[in-house]
């Protein structure tokens, strides 16, 4: 798997799956997006980003037919890639704001931990 550097149709609807998961459960565009940098490559078994997602697809490049087939195929993945914008002053590299990912992802954790702790003595005494 690390070997690839682009997805393959399996996971590509492995991932859209995913997505679809957070938009049924009433998760926002930006709150979907942010969760799965969260999730990152975890949900696959490891943390190491899968894929370079320095797309060198520009999708004002694209024709309406190859949107019209990733929207069929993929439809969250579609939505995501469509709406989500970066602010390319904070991305180490091309993708996503990497700073803000990383805080994201940690602000998650820890309140997550908190969280447990608390329940935990609350539960003990």
């Amino acid at each position: 798997m690390e070997s690839r550097t682009t997805p393959t149709p399996v996971v590509l609807g492995y991932m859209d799956s995913m997505i679809g998961v957070f938009r049924i459960g009433g998760f926002s565009l930006d709150l979907t997006h942010h969760a799965l940098h969260a999730m990152g490559s975890r949900m696959f078994g490891f943390t190491q980003e899968l894929f370079n997602d320095s797309s060198e697809t520009d999708p004002d490049m694209m024709d309406e037919a190859m949107f019209g087939a990733m929207a069929d195929t993929y439809p969250y993945i579609f939505e995501i890639f469509t709406t989500i914008s970066h602010d390319d002053r904070s991305v180490v590299g091309a993708g996503c704001d990497d700073q803000f990912e990383f805080e994201f992802a940690l602000d998650l954790m820890l309140e997550g931990l908190e969280e447990l702790r608390n329940r935990s003595r609350s539960s003990s005494s």
